[in-house]
């Protein structure tokens, strides 16, 4: 009776099966499962949904409620490859002269490249509810900052159900070097997006928001610069800061090498390419 989604399974068992593919082996996952009531509605997911839906109701709550509607500005950054929407949102405080709104320095957060990562998409559904919330803090952020936020990436993929690629196949956090603009749309826009951003103010942030399939607790994916000794910490300060300053985040589980197979990803090239110190 509209029970809503909890955690069940017992037995959960994932490793490494006999079957070859390129570059190792695929997986297995089992588990058992008692379904209690006869004639019962029962769905499975790998983790506790969100969905485009989800994210266009909360939208569209967001744009009727008489204060925070002011907070915040919604356009579509670009159609996917099926023809939806791609939103970007603009916080910021927007009732000041011109001025005062072009010496704000610049945030990028964007979420849920990967469609199966939902728990990006609640953290992202936080940071908005919070940016655009009453606190003093949250204007205090709103009067320094200009953020624009591109919550959901891969619309697409969350729709058809896909856990890590687009609707074209492709993984789009391995594209951003040199996005298609017909086929990796949303990371093309993205990109030139980021692009003009820095034209108008100083960007000093860049997070994309991700779930990981093993590790425990909330933390960073960084780079080094480990050609200028001098520059080799800073990407480490602003996660260092996280730490000193929430109780849930796990400095210990960060992380700022750029491994092989890493160079098309979103904090990488906003680091290397883009110029973006504080890029995760």
């Amino acid at each position: 009776q509209n029970v809503g989604w909890v955690r069940r399974g017992e037995e959960v068992c994932y490793y490494q099966n006999h079957i070859k593919r390129r570059g190792g082996y695929y997986y297995t996952a089992t588990f058992t499962v008692e379904f209690p009531h006869d004639q019962d509605t029962v769905y499975l997911a790998y983790c506790f949904p969100y969905t485009y839906s989800d994210l266009q109701r909360y939208l569209y709550a967001l744009e009727k409620d008489p204060k925070r509607r002011n907070r915040f500005r919604r356009r579509p950054l670009c159609q996917t490859l099926a023809g939806n929407n791609c939103d970007l949102l603009t916080i910021t405080s927007f009732a000041c002269d011109s001025q005062a709104l072009k010496a704000r320095k610049g945030v990028v957060v964007t979420a849920r490249v990967h469609p199966g990562e939902s728990n990006s998409s609640y953290m992202m559904k936080g940071v908005i509810d919070y940016l655009t919330g009453p606190s003093l803090d949250a204007k205090i952020l709103r009067d320094n900052f200009v953020f624009k936020i591109v919550p959901m990436l891969n619309p697409d993929g969350v729709i058809v159900g896909n856990y890590r690629c687009s609707l074209a196949g492709v993984d789009l956090n391995r594209n951003w070097d040199n996005p298609s603009r017909k086929l990796n749309p949303t990371i093309y826009y993205t990109k030139n997006m980021i692009r003009r951003f820095m034209e108008d103010r100083e960007v000093i942030l860049f997070t994309d928001f991700h779930g990981h399939s093993r590790k425990m607790n909330v933390f960073m994916y960084g780079c080094e610069n480990r050609r200028k000794l001098s520059m080799r910490l800073r990407e480490r300060i602003f996660p260092r800061i996280l730490w000193k300053n929430s109780s849930i985040f796990s400095y210990a589980d960060c992380s700022f090498n750029v491994g092989r197979g890493k160079e098309s990803t979103g904090r990488v090239v906003g680091w290397k390419e883009l110029g973006l110190q504080n890029s995760y």
